[in-house]
């Protein structure tokens, strides 16, 4: 696959911008990034910012889900519970 001068130093640019964009817990950085007058740094910041959000997107779901999953194992003892329960008072009565 041939590729264009220019594709390739885009390609290196937007690499070393990823090396500097490692994860700090710092918004500010990334939204001050966003108006970087370095197209690689603005575009990289971009994906910074939506990768957050869909990790925040994804971790409301799956706190979502653990709680369903609770309240479906709290259900399964109660009918575990509840299946014991039957099964004595079939054993008791004659």
């Amino acid at each position: 696959m041939k590729t264009l001068p220019s594709a390739s130093a885009l390609l290196l640019l937007l690499g070393l911008a990823c090396t500097g964009c490692q994860s700090t817990g710092d918004t500010s950085s990334v939204a001050a990034d966003l108006n970087s007058t370095n197209p690689a740094v603005a575009v990289q910041a971009q994906r910074v910012q939506e990768l957050e959000g869909q990790v925040k997107q994804q971790e409301a779901v799956i706190d979502a889900e653990k709680s369903k999953l609770e309240a479906m194992r709290q259900q399964l003892e109660g009918a575990k519970q509840t299946l014991e329960g039957v099964k004595k008072e079939v054993r008791a009565t004659p």
